[in-house]
């Protein structure tokens, strides 16, 4: 057990940042699998439809920080609890949307609800757990951001294939009402961040501090930023290698299964040797990408090589999110906003650049393009033993 030594309600705490992390997730990526539903809906092209995806990550991408500093001064579990109203709100409005227009206004909503929660629930969860087990803590609450994205796209995909969009976006909204009231009774209460200084911008600590966390921050962008380039387009990569049309979404159900072991690995290594489970962590993303370059594996052996890639990249998180808190060039929840906004950013140029090169190239090209910025992500965090250390001393 990861927490045997933590109280009962701390250990409960945990699990409902959790359930956050799987409803903020899910709240982000369902309409991935509703999005032809939502194109015929309001009578537009699937790319349009994509809008919705993207006004949601612009949000994070350009609010996580400015917001997650306004807030710095309140109370952290009315924070989440605002958060949640915000998602149960965006579901609301998308369900509810009379034009393509109000569903994005919508899904705006969800996104600034999305840069202040997720950059909040890994400090809240550094702040329930004795600083030796802050990384397990981070990879354990980071689970639901898994769960979600396994369930999420097949689960309202499901629930729209049966009903229609608008009711599965209902049924969201529900799930996140029931979670908002579980939140309000059981999760722990924690402090506020006191390092705010009096105008309410976050204390900078020293020039070594910022040059880590930058550091660290540098690598979570690369590594999101290799990731999207290919995995934005897996679908399309797996017919290319034989996978029939009707086993992609069970192809991509297992492989997102199997994710959830990349957070086990990092919780067993981020408290204790962070440079070596990024290295880890990177070189299955190298091994799994590289065997989906050209035709070395076909068919159902594709799942393997997704697989291996998707628990390298799932490992990446704990490792990136810890290590800006680490740093401590800022207060907790600052940095946390500063990695939830650059892997949003990262998702955005990689999805919009892979999208570009495959056009022009092809998969002939993506692939080892791909390749080449895990390394470089490899690379920077190797070279900045400050940022990740090879060894911690403080575990227990």
């Amino acid at each position: 057990m990861l927490f045997k030594t933590l109280p009962g309600s701390t250990i409960v705490g945990l699990c409902a940042l959790f359930a956050c992390t799987f409803t903020a997730l899910t709240s982000e990526v369902a309409p991935v699998g509703l999005l032809l539903d939502m194109a015929r809906a309001f009578h537009i092209q699937e790319g349009q439809a994509g809008l919705a995806i993207s006004a949601f990550a612009l949000m994070v991408a350009f609010g996580a920080v400015p917001l997650t500093i306004v807030t710095g001064k309140m109370d952290r579990k009315m924070l989440v609890l605002l958060s949640l109203g915000g998602y149960i709100a965006s579901n609301l409005v998308v369900a509810l949307a009379p034009t393509f227009l109000v569903l994005c206004l919508g899904r705006m909503i969800g996104g600034l609800a999305h840069a202040v929660l997720m950059s909040v629930v890994a400090a809240y969860a550094a702040r329930l757990v004795p600083p030796a087990m802050t990384g397990r803590a981070i990879s354990f609450v980071y689970g639901g951001t898994s769960l979600g994205a396994i369930l999420g796209v097949p689960g309202s995909a499901a629930i729209g294939h049966f009903a229609n969009w608008r009711i599965a976006m209902f049924i969201m909204t529900g799930l996140a009402a029931l979670l908002l009231l579980f939140i309000a009774i059981k999760l722990p209460p924690v402090a506020a961040p006191s390092s705010a200084t009096p105008g309410g911008v976050p204390a900078i600590r020293s020039r070594e501090a910022i040059r880590n966390f930058g550091l660290v921050v540098l690598v979570d962008v690369v590594f999101f930023f290799a990731h999207n380039l290919l995995y934005t387009y897996v679908t399309p990569l797996l017919l290319q290698h034989g996978v029939a049309d009707n086993d992609l979404s069970v192809v991509l159900l297992v492989t997102g299964s199997l994710s959830i072991v990349g957070l086990w690995l990092a919780s067993l290594m981020v408290d204790r040797r962070p440079a070596l489970g990024l290295l880890c962590a990177g070189v299955l993303m190298l091994v799994g990408m590289g065997l989906m370059s050209g035709h070395i594996m076909t068919g159902w052996e594709c799942v393997v090589a997704i697989a291996i890639w998707c628990i390298g990249f799932s490992a990446i998180v704990p490792f990136v999110m810890s290590g800006a808190i680490r740093a401590n060039a800022t207060q907790a929840d600052v940095a946390g906003a500063a990695i939830n906004s650059a892997s949003n950013v990262g998702i955005l140029l990689g999805s919009a650049t892979g999208g570009q090169v495959l056009s022009l190239a092809g998969f002939g090209v993506l692939t080892p393009v791909s390749l080449a910025v895990v390394l470089i992500g490899i690379g920077i965090g190797l070279v900045s033993p400050k940022a990740f250390p090879w060894k911690l001393a403080n575990h227990h």
